[in-house]
């Protein structure tokens, strides 16, 4: 059986360019860096979040939030765009 040679297979040589590329993604990874500082004061800025709720509190999201017509996500930030308003900003 002969050996496998990847010097002239197109795929390695495409996940092999090289230097280019990695000078590319550390010039992002820079950036980034940079974004992630102004992404602080920035309120258009999304997070995702991992909720535990008891069951009866996730029955009643799912209630409400469809009576509302609106997804669960947007009932939460609606509740803590009044909770905010109510108690002036903090």
């Amino acid at each position: 059986m002969s050996k496998k040679d990847f010097k002239n297979n197109p795929a390695m040589a495409f996940i092999g360019k090289g230097t280019q590329d990695t000078q590319d993604t550390l010039d992002t990874q820079d950036t980034q860096d940079t974004l992630d500082t102004q992404d602080t004061q920035d309120t258009n800025r999304t997070s995702r979040i991992n909720l535990k709720l008891y069951g009866l509190h996730k029955e009643y999201l799912e209630r409400v939030s469809w009576h509302d017509r609106t997804s669960i996500t947007q009932y939460i930030n609606d509740l803590i765009a009044k909770d905010k308003q109510q108690r002036g900003n903090l």
